[in-house]
């Protein structure tokens, strides 16, 4: 999708002060406390075994595995603390963060609307159940929980994103383009990557214009982003505007980024146009900046010439190859 699932385990602790010092459950608290996760481990399994805090060691040593990266035996921790303690909200949550990244989306959806249930309801939650349906093509559903993460949280730019895919999905541009306006008035986090979708979904609109504006506007708020540069440059062209794909590539090269490959375009526009004493110069830049696509231009720009019978113009620039100058 237009953008990217973060999912932040919030592993909180029951509080340490409540037990006592010699208590398994106390010291694998500690422990885990001091990020010294695998020693914790055998602690809250003697707590388990005490029994006196099962469920919340349970809970506790489902995060200590997590820390340790082994998510599968942790769902199992997850998944015994809410059969003792079925109102357990944190657990139901991470249960459902564990299934989604585990590629089981539906078991994902049982959980988070678990927590749903129990009174809890945050933009996390939301943003989980809307992926969720998203894999499994239920975009009204998917709509639903994309817009009341955006309610809960509008600065969530990824829900943006996501609710601007569902349009998509639904052959409804329009109000893609629609969401993602809105975001740009809604939230600070909206960066130059708004305006390259929305002119994604222009062009799909075929309205080469505002996909050419939106381009723009993304360049002015990214500069050095050279990819999105040439992308533009590259638009212009095909638009019949050389002269701006020139100034796009050239206003790129002040940057000091990605020369070799603006240089290439640039020798690749002036080719193209016959400007071939400006077209070997861009394209030894390039070759000479690490491109070596750059090299096979300038050798082109001399067959040129000695195609058209100037040999000493064309000898004297496969000189110039020869000595990379």
């Amino acid at each position: 999708m237009l953008s990217k699932f973060v999912y932040y385990l919030l592993l909180l602790l029951l509080p340490l002060n409540v037990f006592a010092a010699d208590d398994f459950f106390f010291k694998a608290n500690e422990l885990y406390d001091q990020g010294r996760y695998k020693e914790s481990v055998k602690y809250y399994r003697a707590a388990i075994d005490d029994g006196r805090y099962e469920p919340f060691a349970w809970f506790n040593l489902g995060n200590a595995l997590v820390q340790l990266g082994k998510k599968e035996v942790a769902m199992v921790a997850y998944k015994r603390t809410v059969e003792l303690l079925p109102d357990f909200v944190k657990a139901w949550m991470l249960l459902g963060d564990l299934y989604y990244l585990a590629e089981s989306p539906s078991d994902a959806i049982v959980a988070y609307n678990r927590a749903i249930e129990l009174g809890t309801e945050t933009d996390h939650i939301h943003f989980a159940l809307a992926e969720c349906y998203m894999k499994g093509s239920d975009w009204t559903l998917a709509q639903k929980h994309f817009e009341r993460a955006l309610a809960l949280n509008p600065d969530r730019m990824d829900a943006w994103y996501g609710l601007a895919e569902v349009y998509e999905k639904l052959g409804d541009y329009e109000y893609a383009v629609k969401t993602l306006k809105n975001a740009l008035q809604m939230t600070a986090t909206a960066g130059a990557d708004v305006h390259y979708t929305l002119s994604y979904y222009y062009r799909s609109m075929d309205s080469t214009r505002l996909a050419l504006n939106e381009m723009e506007n993304g360049i002015m708020m990214d500069p050095e982003n050279v990819s999105a540069r040439r992308y533009l440059a590259q638009m212009y062209v095909k638009n019949e505007s050389p002269w701006m794909a020139i100034f796009t590539l050239e206003e790129g090269l002040r940057h000091k980024k990605g020369i070799a490959d603006l240089n290439l375009d640039l020798g690749q526009i002036y080719f193209t146009q016959k400007r071939y004493d400006e077209a070997f110069e861009c394209y030894m830049k390039a070759w000479r900046a690490g491109n070596s696509q750059g090299r096979i231009g300038a050798e082109n720009v001399g067959h040129i010439f000695s195609n058209a019978g100037d040999t000493e113009k064309a000898e004297a620039l496969y000189a110039r190859i020869r000595d990379k100058k």
